[in-house]
Order: C-alpha cells, then sequence, then structure tokens
C-alpha cells in the first residue's frame, strides 16, 4: 500500500489483505458498462493484456497500486486520530477540532469513518451517511465474535443483493485514496464500488478463510474528488463492511474519531490483541487522543486500581503499535445525573430547584453536587495520576467547566452549553469545549509536523 499519510507502512505480517484496483479478483468497469449478475473477474491479472489494463484504468480514473517491499514512504500531511465514548462518536466535539485544526495547518482528508447508520449516537460531520433498508449491525461490545471487527466497532452485514452504503459530501471531498475495510468468508458474496454514479471497482470478498480486507480506490491523476461514493453488494452472499478511510496526500491535518457510545476503555481490550494492533498500524496515526470516562464514572462498583490497570493496557497496546505516535489524553467533563421526579409525602410540597443557583460551596468534591455520577471524581483523579506517570499531555475537560455543579450551571446558561441529560453538550458547548481542546492540542501538533516523536516512557 502506498503511503498516504502520518506514518503509514506495507504490513507484510499484518494479516490485512490489500486489493488494488488491478488486483487478482478485482476489475474496472468503465461507465455506462452494463454489471453481469456477479460482477467479479475470474481473469487473473496476469492474463489481461497491457492494452485491457490500461483501458480499465483509464475508465476508471485508477492506477495500480504499487506495494514497496518493506516500510513506506511518510506523507507530509499529519494524522490524528481520536478514540473514545460517545463523546467522541457523535463528531460534534471532535469535527469541531477538526475544523479549527485545518482552517490553520490545512485539510488532509476525510480520514476513516464508519458505515451506515449503527448507532443514533455514531455520526460524521464531513459526510452524510446513509444504508439501504437491508443492512443489519453487530456491535463489538456484545458480539461473541470480536475478532470480525476493525477498529471501528461495528460491521454493516447484509446477504442481499442490490443493498447500497452511501456517503455523500455536500462539496467535492478531495481524495487521494479510498479504501473500504470489508470482511471475507469462504460464502461471502462480491461489492461494487461507484464513485459519482460510474462503477469503478468490483471485488470478491470470497476467501478461504475469514478475515479483513481492504479495497483500495486510487485515480490516475493522484488526486481527484466526490460527491457521492457508493458500496453496493452484487449477489445475494453475505457481505460484510466494517469502515471507510478517505485519505489525501499533501500538507494539512487528517483528524479521524472512533466513537463507541456507552463505551469504557475497556473495550478497546474486547479486539483481538493482533487485529488491535493492525488495525493502529494501517492508519498509523502521529497522535493518538484517549477520550474516555464519563461511563466509568455512572459505574458505582468501579475499583480505581483495576481501572487504572486497565487504562494502562490500552496504553501499552498502542504504544506497541505506534511506537513513535504521541499520545494525549482527555479526562471526563462534569456531568450529572438527572433529578429525578419529585414524589412527595402527602401534604408536603417538592422543593424548589434553581439549577442555575450558586452550589453551597465552590469545592470540587462530589458532595458539592447530589447529582454527580458517584464515581466521576476518582476517575478524574486516576486519569491525571496516569498521565503524569506515563508522561502523557493531559486534557482536564472538568476544569473549563464552572465549579461545583458545572453541567447545570452549563445547561442553564443562554444558549445552553449542556443537553438537558447533563452528560452530553449541545453544539455550542461542545464548540466551546473543541476551542479549548484544540489549543492544547497545537503545540503537539506543531511538534509532530517538526519530525519530533514522543517522548519515551523510560
Amino acid at each position: 500500500m502506498s503511503v498516504l499519510g502520518g506514518r503509514r507502512r506495507c504490513l507484510a505480517t499484518s494479516g490485512v489483505v490489500i486489493v488494488s484496483l488491478l488486483g487478482v479478483g478485482t476489475h474496472f468497469l468503465a461507465a455506462g458498462t452494463d454489471l453481469p449478475a456477479v460482477p467479479v473477474s475470474t481473469t487473473p491479472t496476469d492474463k489481461l493484456s497491457s492494452a485491457q489494463l490500461r483501458t480499465n484504468v483509464a475508465a476508471a480514473g485508477g492506477e495500480q497500486l504499487v506495494l514497496p517491499a518493506s516500510g513506506g514512504q511518510a506523507r507530509k500531511s499529519l494524522s490524528i486520530l481520536q478514540i473514545g465514548d460517545s463523546h467522541t462518536a457523535a463528531d460534534l466535539f471532535t469535527g469541531m477540532v477538526r475544523q479549527i485544526l485545518q482552517e490553520k495547518f490545512g485539510q488532509g482528508g476525510i480520514g476513516y469513518v464508519n458505515v451506515g447508520t449503527p448507532h443514533p449516537g455514531v455520526r460524521s460531520s464531513l459526510l452524510k451517511l446513509t444504508a439501504s433498508s437491508g443492512w443489519s449491525y453487530e456491535d463489538i461490545r456484545r458480539s461473541a465474535r470480536p475478532g470480525a471487527f476493525g477498529l471501528s466497532g461495528f460491521n454493516a452485514s447484509t446477504s442481499r443483493e442490490g443493498e447500497v452504503l452511501t456517503f455523500a459530501s455536500d462539496s467535492p471531498a478531495r481524495y487521494s485514496a479510498i479504501e473500504i475495510e470489508a470482511q471475507t468468508d469462504p460464502d461471502a458474496g462480491s461489492v461494487v464500488i461507484e464513485i459519482d454514479d460510474v462503477p469503478v471497482l468490483s471485488a470478491s470478498l470470497a476467501a478461504a478463510t475469514a478475515g479483513p480486507r481492504i479495497l483500495e480506490v486510487r485515480p490516475t491523476a493522484g488526486k481527484a474528488s466526490f460527491r457521492r461514493l457508493v458500496v453496493r453488494t452484487g449477489e445475494a452472499k453475505p457481505v460484510a463492511i466494517s469502515a471507510v478511510g478517505i485519505f489525501r496526500e499533501g500538507t494539512g491535518v487528517t483528524y479521524s474519531s472512533i466513537g463507541y457510545p456507552g463505551a469504557t476503555v475497556v473495550l478497546l481490550a474486547r479486539f483481538p490483541e493482533k487485529r488491535f494492533v493492525d488495525g493502529l498500524r494501517r492508519l498509523a496515526p502521529d497522535i493518538v487522543v484517549l477520550a474516555f470516562g464519563t461511563n466509568e464514572g455512572f459505574d458505582a462498583n468501579l475499583d480505581p486500581a483495576g481501572y487504572r490497570e486497565r487504562y494502562v493496557s490500552a496504553i501499552r497496546a498502542i504504544r506497541q503499535a505506534l511506537p513513535h505516535a504521541r499520545l494525549v489524553m482527555v479526562g471526563p467533563p462534569q456531568g450529572e445525573r438527572p433529578v429525578t421526579a419529585c414524589k412527595p409525602a402527602e401534604g408536603r410540597p417538592c422543593p424548589a430547584t434553581d439549577p442555575s443557583a450558586e452550589p453551597p460551596a465552590a469545592t470540587e468534591r462530589q458532595d458539592t453536587c447530589p447529582q454527580r455520577p458517584p464515581q466521576l471524581d476518582q476517575v478524574r483523579e486516576v486519569q491525571l495520576r496516569l498521565a503524569k506517570a506515563e508522561r502523557i499531555p493531559f486534557w482536564d475537560w472538568w476544569a473549563i467547566m464552572p465549579a461545583g455543579c458545572g453541567a447545570s450551571r452549563w445547561a442553564a446558561t443562554d444558549p445552553a452549553l449542556m443537553s438537558k441529560d447533563r452528560v452530553h453538550f449541545t453544539k455550542a458547548g461542545y464548540r466551546k469545549s473543541a476551542a479549548g481542546f484544540a489549543a492544547f492540542l497545537e503545540p503537539e501538533v506543531r511538534a509532530s509536523l517538526r519530525g519530533e516523536d514522543a517522548v519515551p516512557n523510560d
């Protein structure tokens, strides 16, 4: 795989199968070509004439993908990957951080995105993600087959012909490569990739063993754009798609977000080690942002020592995969449980509530705010100490909010900065938070652009 960003490498031992535009089992389709019932080439590339190859490449705007024997050349743009919970998954916070950084350092591409609509809280601020009705979704948090998932943690699956996953952009989305992360299986079907209604690639996902396969589309000119990208199933056989990566060569920042609503950092241990490491190495971000903690705070039985160990394990796995990447931790913001409906004894009225009122004391302890999740203070403290011990920059989201019942105070502002659930933010709240984090992250971005690796944890 040619390198499109950060330190992306060709991984000879990763188990990831790279399917080039002219690889065996794939072929180009010229615009207007009638698709066969099963649009999968059965002619090996070496059986095609050079004229046929040139015709197919020209028709689809693609070129043969050349794999380096080892290593790879770094791209000029900077790649950031944020992994977290619902604050990350909605792509409001991350989308605004992305916008701020790209306005300063240039647009490096869309990056890694989920497919379809696996969860109402999983969205993209850059693309409109839609799916036809025949797709179903599987979540690594609940699956008995964690090895079947890429880093997105979701699979879109169908066994019906003609089902589509669509990625639409309001303005032309520029790219140097598009990577579709699919799953192979002995009984798997095939897919056709369309760019602006033109079929450019068909591929069979059938293989002797189940595993990941990357289908890559590259334009001949080096760069191109699209408004509508479609993955279409070619026959009534099983197909599973995990994610899509849209990358751009050149300067600028790519900011990918992978979020799992309701998740804690423990979720990362659900991925088989090899699959997790290979996924990170394929994306090869220069900076990895870990943003967990909110859901841990709601666990009344959380063991702080055990939680620290699990977070350390996640850090170790990322450093094993990406020894030169810089890590950044985002602490949990303040949050509160919604106030339950009052059920007073007969003849006794409910007390009046005023979320904007001053709290009894301006401290940061749980007793200041009775509705605060039981372990949120502990989770924040564990993360602060861990970041210091591991020499990881720590952005304290909590600290930018008012002391005491900060969630209630932000919910009472005009416009409101906190949503009614006192856990998530409004767009205005995420915008304010993103401005703070982008300013915190900027020195790390500049250091990475200078080519400085992370400080080793000696």
